[in-house]
């Protein structure tokens, strides 16, 4: 049995420092996940190659993300997607170190999503691609029946969407099930993901998101998605910490100051600390002292450079003792 299986969207990240948070005529927001057609693709990848300084080329995807980090921490991972028939496939493939892979397919090109940095600023723009071809066999599912946890991140076709939904269906009852929703999900709307949501144990958002979805603010509107299904909500809001709750308990969880030179992937760090956490049953405290210290560490550095590996969890462990 594996610990984790993860199940998102896989991209190639290309990393550029810029100026300003505004490229081939549109401003994006800070902290923004957004995507493009192919032809803005090439309009962006113009003038950042003019105007742009790529810092770093590293496999991306918030699933994978996550089950590259665990991996990293000696948990047994997998991951189900799909990437390019292309260089770009490759080099995602080449890039998951120990996460099985061999639930990875392979169609037209790969999904990208660039990341413009300006400061301590971050911008993502992703272009889907093979992602929007995902689909799921009963080998697959198979698959998934294998592991302790599942975790979902989002896509951006529904049809993707609605290969998760069969997924949920399908899975067996006593597999744990986590779930990040990201910005993309977010923008659907509660009935979107309600199925999801429904069958979810962890959920996993950002400040931003839970106001999204709920259109309350982070405490009550955190407390209304525990009504809608999951066990423990889990809201990421950055600098200012995070928080914890469920129908008993609020946990405050400090945030750790830190150099920041890439903010890419730090909620997927986080993500993949709180879920070694519960799969070592750790009290949810220290789960999300964890997570945070290790998101924290994950943003000194460019791409994956950062994430934990297994010394950051027995360094952690022998300082709690």
């Amino acid at each position: 049995m594996r610990d984790a299986i993860g199940i998102g969207a896989l991209n190639v990240d290309l990393i550029y420092s810029v100026p300003d948070l505004t490229i081939a005529g549109k401003k994006y927001a800070p902290g923004a996940e957004v995507f493009e057609d192919e032809n803005h693709f090439h309009q962006i990848k113009s003038e950042l190659d003019k105007n742009g300084k790529i810092m770093k080329k590293s496999a991306g995807g918030s699933a994978a993300n996550t089950m590259f980090a665990m991996a990293r921490m000696g948990f047994e991972v997998g991951i189900l997607g799909i990437v390019g028939d292309d260089d770009h496939g490759n080099f995602i493939l080449e890039s998951m170190g120990k996460v099985d892979k061999k639930h990875v397919k392979r169609f037209n090109m790969t999904g990208i999503c660039i990341s413009l940095i300006s400061g301590e600023e971050r911008s993502l723009i992703i272009f889907p691609n093979a992602n929007d071809f995902f689909r799921v066999s009963d080998e697959d599912i198979n698959y998934l029946n294998e592991a302790k946890i599942i975790h979902m991140t989002s896509f951006v076709h529904d049809s993707a969407l609605k290969e998760q939904e069969k997924i949920v269906r399908q899975i067996d009852t006593e597999i744990m099930l986590s779930f990040d929703p990201g910005e993309i999900y977010a923008s659907k709307g509660l009935k979107a993901i309600r199925p999801l949501l429904k069958r979810c144990d962890i959920l996993l958002l950002g400040a931003r998101e839970v106001e999204m979805l709920t259109s309350l603010d982070l405490i009550e509107g955190s407390r209304s998605l525990l009504e809608l299904g999951p066990e423990i909500v889990v809201c990421k809001m950055g600098e200012k910490g995070s928080m914890i709750f469920t129908d008993t308990d609020e946990i405050n969880i400090k945030s750790i100051e830190t150099n920041v030179v890439d903010k890419t992937g730090a909620g997927d760090v986080y993500n993949a600390g709180f879920l070694a956490g519960i799969l070592r049953n750790w009290p949810l405290e220290k789960c999300g002292n964890f997570a945070s210290l290790v998101a924290a560490r994950s943003i000194a550095e460019f791409g994956r450079d950062g994430y934990p590996d297994e010394r950051s969890i027995a360094m952690y462990e022998g300082v709690q003792q």
